[in-house]
């Protein structure tokens, strides 16, 4: 039988927290409920509920009871909720037996439905599900048997897909509640049979035990024609790009456009059902030949083709060389290794192309070259975990008088093994330590677990910690990960502070020895907690990352090195609170440089099996909205390395193993990101990523992006809300992991987010997000910007913040997106020692790299 059960809002409930008070438990029939052993409910909350936020009180015999809580976290501020209730002896419920849960989330808005929400059951899990009952017309074309149609049941981000069957009812059960039907449309493997799905209702509520009705249809068949462009191996062509474009045959008008390599099928999709076609290929000037290509006419017949491009189709045509030069090319390599480099030179009317071996050597190109002003490019590679930076002159200008040689450098630059991480591109994310983190990160099969050490999350600066649960937490957390992944090892980062200048005040702060010398202490705290995890599994027993803000705020204020602060006494006060036996070396000093150096050797000292880093922020420069201009990202981060090289943050005898490189931690379509000056398109992110380039080539460090915002913009098919803020959209995950339901084009994204307005304050930001799309035309982010990422000295992103999307879905979007694209990315990784060599590009000034 049913129970039922009388719900009140307690007196007293505001927009953070409030109590729900559930009474009066009786059977359908009004007949009283004996509990032998447990009482078991499920409801829905604005937030999460723990154990402890419940209680019993009894109006008559009282009875031990434990509460045990779960909660799964359905939307920003959707929670469904599931609560067992343990009694230690039997008990007839009485009318007056209370049922109190506290709940900290804002229980005024949407009372009714909260407290409507309750399903009770005794001795038993309570019955929550109802059925959606779906009926689907028949197959509108016969090209689309046996394609069955699906649709999802979205509850937050709670998704049910449902294979349906034509002219027939399906059922599915489904969890009570609130549900938004959507369905792709059905097509041909090659799309050119497509029929829309009509989907009515396309919002529904299921009760327990209910049963609503859904009916599918179809809307206008769609028909168009599909392309499978083949292109062969074209001898002389083999490492070159062609250029394709498909034209109407009697109009001209432009139907498609893609550039390809050799040896390369492109599928080009949803063309004309009829008509006839031509497929163009850009000519080609190589090493003193001219290739042309043939049209090719196509008859669309609402079918999928196959076209051929073989050297059948290439005309070649050497051109006179009469006046053209022999170019040396001077190569000075840091190693010989069993590796090659392609240059490239592009001018106005051709181009060159040759091969050289890595060794300080003087080549030349293998054909005589037109004088010409060329730009000139050569990939950077990897040779065993260590990127090699090819360096060139941006321009050459090829003297008709024989002059000319192409100087080219070629010198190590990050080395990516880094103690405790793998020997891939990595992925980990910020933890709230609550129950669902484990079963979040190993869904992402996530490689690292970051949190922040101690109580306040920011060194502690006023007290001294006599334990460090959130490191010894997030250690565990980081085993428990290992555990259900199998044994791939999952490293715990913690972000440590011996000197909190994230929230200004920086020559205040700097000056305090009474917070510098319990900061420390605290570090050291946390140091000892990491040392005692280590074993055979684990000689890097935790990562840390110390200090954010520190560096971009000394330098944003114009502190040197030789800036006084207090730094031999509190560190030797931290070394006698935790009976450290190590004396301070005579070389620290009593300045920032030596305040540097004072962290570096207490972390060596204490702890020398960790893996540490500093962090830099953008906006060590002055400002960090010059992401938004057209200046060059690696002005500024020359700038920033040649402040930290001053420091001597990574120089000495204790040298930090990586170099964090943060943004800001606010997903960009929330208050906390556009308001402050920080929404960006994929042009900004593409410049963050080059910032981050410029900083490995100058330290020779390898970086790690951290505090990513892994939030995804909404397309047109998300249901984006009026007042989206809570529902943390962004643009970080879909640039750094790929989205082709955006892909190349900005109209895919949500209108919504489209018309969000900027603060006039920022004016390089645009006056609306559409402005922001705009400026970074032409851009696809169909597949993951991290492909290059271990070229650029990348060796580990580390996603998501306190208030910002990552991989757990108690913060920020709750949905699983980011979780698949890091699954689905770990099933092939990106090997540090199987990368080869980044394609050519547009060459750009590389900044000098510092003398150590």
């Amino acid at each position: 039988m049913r129970i039922d059960y009388d719900a009140v809002l307690a007196p007293g409930a505001g927009q953070w927290y409030g109590q729900i008070i559930v009474s009066n438990l009786r059977y359908d029939d009004g007949s009283p409920i004996e509990v032998n052993e447990y009482l078991s409910m499920s409801f829905s909350a604005p937030a999460a509920i723990n154990s402890t936020d419940v209680y019993v009180s009894f109006a008559g015999s009282w009875v031990s009871t434990t509460a045990n809580a779960e909660s799964t976290q359905l939307d920003a501020s959707l929670f469904s909720v599931s609560v067992k209730i343990d009694f230690n002896d039997p008990h007839l419920m009485d009318a007056k037996d209370q049922i109190n849960i506290g709940v900290n989330g804002d229980l005024t808005q949407n009372t009714d439905e909260w407290l409507a929400s309750f399903v009770i059951a005794a001795d038993e899990s309570p019955n929550t599900t109802g059925t959606a009952s779906v009926t689907c017309a028949n197959v509108p074309d016969c090209a689309l048997y046996g394609i069955a149609p699906v649709i999802q049941f979205k509850r937050g981000s709670e998704i049910t897909s449902t294979t349906l069957q034509y002219g027939a009812t399906v059922s599915q059960t489904l969890e009570q509640g609130d549900y938004t039907i959507q369905g792709n449309s059905v097509s041909t493997v090659d799309q050119t049979v497509i029929a829309p799905l009509v989907i009515s209702p396309d919002q529904m509520t299921i009760g327990v035990n209910g049963t609503a009705t859904v009916d599918v249809s179809f809307g206008p068949l769609q028909r168009s024609s599909a392309l499978d462009i083949a292109i062969g191996t074209l001898s002389g062509l083999e490492a070159e790009t062609l250029n394709v474009t498909i034209v109407d045959a009697t109009s001209g008008k432009t139907l498609a456009a893609f550039s390809s390599g050799i040896d390369t099928t492109t599928p080009v999709r949803l063309l004309p059902a009829s008509g006839t076609a031509q497929i163009r290929i850009d000519d080609i000037s190589l090493n003193n030949v001219f290739y042309s290509f043939s049209d090719i006419q196509v008859v669309f017949a609402n079918q999928l083709q196959t076209v051929q491009i073989s050297d059948s189709l290439v005309q070649r045509t050497p051109v006179d060389t009469s006046g053209f030069v022999t170019v040396p090319i001077d190569v000075t390599s840091e190693a010989t290794l069993s590796q090659e480099v392609t240059m490239r030179l592009v001018g106005g009317s051709m181009t060159y192309t040759q091969t050289i071996d890595v060794e300080t050597q003087m080549a030349r190109f293998g054909v005589p070259v037109r004088p010409d002003t060329y730009t000139v490019s050569a990939p950077d590679f990897l040779s065993g975990n260590v990127v090699y930076a090819v360096d060139t002159p941006a321009q050459i200008v090829v003297s008709g008088t024989g002059t000319t040689t192409l100087e080219v450098s070629i010198e190590a630059s990050a080395n990516l093994d880094v103690p405790g991480f793998p020997a891939y591109l990595s992925f980990g994310g910020c933890a709230d330590l609550t129950p669902g983190n484990q079963a979040d990160f190993a869904s992402a099969r996530a490689c690292s677990v970051f949190k922040y050490a101690g109580n306040d999350g920011a060194g502690d600066a006023n007290t001294y910690l006599s334990a460090d649960t959130a490191t010894s937490t997030t250690i565990n957390l980081a085993r428990s990960i290992e555990t259900q992944l199998g044994g791939q090892p999952v490293l715990p980062v913690m972000i440590s502070y011996t000197c909190n200048l994230s929230l200004g005040n920086t020559a205040g702060m700097l000056a305090n020895a009474d917070q510098h010398a319990h900061s420390f202490a605290n570090l050291i705290l946390s140091l000892n907690t990491a040392n005692a995890t280590i074993d055979s599994a684990h000689a890097v027993p935790a990562g840390f990352i110390v200090n954010p803000d520190f560096l971009g705020a000394c330098q944003q204020a114009g502190f040197g090195p030789n800036y006084a602060m207090p730094v031999r006494a509190p560190l030797q006060t931290a070394l006698d609170h935790w009976s450290v036996d190590a004396t301070i070396p005579p070389g620290i000093t009593e300045d920032i440089e030596g305040y540097v150096a004072a962290v570096n050797w207490l972390i060596d000292a204490v702890a020398p099996h960790v893996v540490f880093g500093w962090q830099i922020n953008l906006w060590g420069v002055g400002r960090s909205e010059w992401i938004y201009d057209d200046s060059d990202p690696l002005t500024y981060a020359q700038q920033t390395a040649t402040y930290i090289d001053n420091l001597g943050v990574y120089s000495g005898d204790w040298k930090p193993h990586f170099l964090a490189i943060d943004r800001y931690e606010a997903d960009d379509f929330t208050q906390r990101a556009y308001v402050n000056g920080y929404c960006y398109g994929p042009r900004e992110w593409g410049r963050y990523f080059d910032f981050c380039t410029g900083m490995s080539r100058a330290l020779k460090l390898p970086v790690m992006p951290w505090q990513i915002p892994a939030s995804r913009t909404p397309n047109t098919t998300d249901a984006v809300a009026a007042d989206f803020d809570s529902q943390h959209w962004g643009t970080g995950g879909s640039y750094l992991m790929g989205d082709p339901a955006i892909g190349s084009d900005y109209h895919n994204v949500n209108p919504t987010i489209l018309a969000l307005p900027f603060s006039s304050a920022f004016p390089d930001m645009g006056a609306t997000a559409e402005d922001m799309f705009i400026r970074s035309e032409p851009f696809d982010i169909s597949n993951p910007a991290y492909c290059d990422f271990p070229l650029r000295g990348i060796f580990a992103v580390l996603l998501g913040g306190g208030s910002t999307t990552g991989i757990i879905s108690t913060v920020g979007n709750p949905e699983p997106w980011t979780r698949n694209k890091l699954n689905a990315y770990m099933d092939n990784p990106i090997r540090f020692d199987s990368q080869q060599s980044a394609a050519p590009r547009r060459k750009r000034r590389r900044p000098s790299p510092l003398v150590h």
